[in-house]
């Protein structure tokens, strides 16, 4: 089994690249990529550890990009230290930065005794993300979870949220194409329900250079897996899958095997490789 879709600390996870790749191990996985978001800082780390251990670790990242809804672009198989793609993290993380101080200043208007320098605490000097947030809420007594914060406070059109400034999906492609990698749609089921059709929006990115579809997802529905498998095989779109585990952010998604509904091929894997070493 392979699971193409993991987070750690270096973004929103909470288990160093080290002990991804130890947890991935135990469970008998063949490979994991390590795509935390808008970084690679955490990859090489995780290969020194898959090396040790005998395991495949492919370098990926998770880029956000600007859409109408949500939008994250997966690139499998990257080099990390392709300047293009270094450049486009680095601002990135510019623009992350300059939405902590903001979403912080919404919710000390709103009663929550929250600062920066717990939250930059909390992260331990790791991209800093909506998640550590909510981290530091719930450790305050604010809330029972991170996902009742998002639920509530920090999710998309809630009281405390602040849009960021994205990349174009265009510029995400590019930028991992660049890079050597492969650009996979990241939990595509959300598009299956848009006004203009989900196909539309896949033929659109495609133009732009995406390579694949995450057909195999945790929030995936078994309707919606054979939807997005019939769709990548009439584009003639790669498939690949991940559970995007989080750790204890996500609880209930467990390494390789999501919410007990995954199990993705070896085969996915080697599909998707070869298609990076094409000439």
């Amino acid at each position: 089994m392979i699971d193409l879709h993991v987070h750690t600390t270096f973004s929103d996870g909470t288990l160093t690249p080290q002990e991804v790749v130890k947890l991935a191990k135990e469970k008998g996985l063949f490979a994991i990529a390590i795509t935390d978001h808008d970084t690679t800082d955490g990859v090489i780390h995780a290969i020194d550890e898959g090396n040790r251990l005998g395991i495949k670790v492919v370098s990926g990242v998770e880029i956000s990009a600007d859409f109408e809804i949500e939008m994250h672009i997966l690139g499998l198989f990257v080099d990390i230290n392709n300047e293009f793609l270094q450049q486009k993290l680095k601002m990135l993380e510019r623009f992350r930065k300059e939405r902590n101080p903001k979403i912080i200043e919404k919710l000390r208007k709103m009663g929550y005794d929250i600062s920066m320098d717990e939250v930059e605490k909390l992260s331990s000097g790791e991209m800093i993300g909506r998640p550590h947030i909510a981290q530091v809420l719930v450790k305050k007594g604010y809330f029972s979870t991170t996902k009742e914060v998002f639920e509530k406070l920090l999710g998309f059109g809630k009281p405390a949220y602040v849009k960021k400034d994205k990349l174009k999906p265009q510029e995400a492609i590019e930028a991992i194409k660049k890079a050597g990698g492969l650009a996979i749609l990241a939990h595509p089921h959300k598009y299956l329900y848009l006004d203009e059709g989900s196909e539309n929006v896949f033929l659109e990115l495609k133009e732009y250079g995406l390579d694949g579809l995450e057909v195999f997802h945790s929030d995936h529905s078994q309707k919606e897996t054979n939807m997005l498998l019939e769709i990548a095989k009439k584009l003639d779109l790669a498939i690949s899958g991940g559970s995007d585990f989080h750790g204890e952010n996500k609880p209930e998604i467990c390494i390789g095997v999501g919410k007990g509904n995954l199990k993705i091929d070896d085969e996915i894997f080697y599909v998707l490789e070869s298609r990076v070493l094409k000439p």
